[in-house]
């Protein structure tokens, strides 16, 4: 009788070992994202500010983007985006598959309306991190298979900023 505890131990330690990915998305191309945004802008992230959720049972985080270009729709110099997850009270939640900000970080983000408030356009899929002439999604806790895209269109993943920029304002 004492093998069940062993090999139930052994069998979560095997689990441990190969994490499964928690998020997955459909393909998705960059103009479908700008389609299906309110705004996308491109900033810098000010400041981040986790926080319960009214009901206490989630983490959320505000984060405020100094905004210095909006290339589709309209938005404020000052955007708020509330995001899932964060580390609040010494409570830390993650969701997969959300965006991450970091205070300093340029990043363009398609930003979508949910009421008086803003959050990120697919999630970890609409926030770019700006380095240099380049834009990196983080595709770390999301999976995202191939799949048909419209011709002409590309699907979210590292490009050039002027490319992504272009095909954010071209899209129809």
């Amino acid at each position: 009788m004492r093998s069940r505890p062993l090999l139930a131990l052994a069998l979560a330690a095997a689990f441990d070992a190969f994490p499964a990915l928690a998020a997955v998305a459909r393909p998705t191309s960059i103009e479908d994202l700008a389609r299906g945004s309110a705004a996308v802008v491109r900033g810098t992230v000010q400041r981040t500010s986790p926080r319960w959720s009214g009901d206490g049972r989630r983490i959320l985080t505000d984060v405020e983007i100094s905004v210095a270009g909006v290339w589709r729709g309209s938005a404020p110099d000052r955007v708020v985006v509330t995001v899932p997850g964060g580390i609040a009270g010494g409570v830390g939640q993650r969701v997969d598959g959300a965006a991450v900000f970091t205070e300093g970080e340029e990043v363009v983000a398609f930003l979508a309306r949910v009421g008086d408030g803003w959050t990120v356009a697919g999630h970890a899929l609409g926030k770019f991190r700006v380095e240099g002439a380049a834009a990196r999604p983080d595709l770390s806790s999301t999976e995202m298979p191939r799949g048909p895209l419209a011709p002409g269109e590309r699907t979210v993943e590292p490009m050039g900023l002027d490319e992504l920029e272009a095909r954010v304002r071209a899209a129809r």
